[in-house]
């Protein structure tokens, strides 16, 4: 069963549901979902303007610096 197919049949069931405590759980979990989906956005967005600006103040390693660095760590 793809998305739209699952999509099609929630809703159906949904649609047939007459129990309000029921339909205001299923909507406090609906609600959880897209507030997560919108914390995980803003932290993407933080992570990149902070990788921007440690690019632009020269805070960088090479990959062969960081290769170096873990050999490092694993010896200890």
């Amino acid at each position: 069963m793809n998305t739209l197919e699952l999509k099609k049949i929630l809703i159906t069931k949904i649609s047939e549901i007459e129990d309000n405590a029921f339909l205001e759980a299923l909507n406090t979990i609906l609600d959880h979902k897209s507030s997560d989906a919108e914390k995980d956005y803003k932290q993407y967005n933080f992570d990149l303007l902070k990788a921007e600006e440690d690019i632009e103040n020269g805070r960088i390693y090479s990959h062969d610096a960081i290769k170096e660095k873990i050999a490092l760590w694993k010896k200890r």
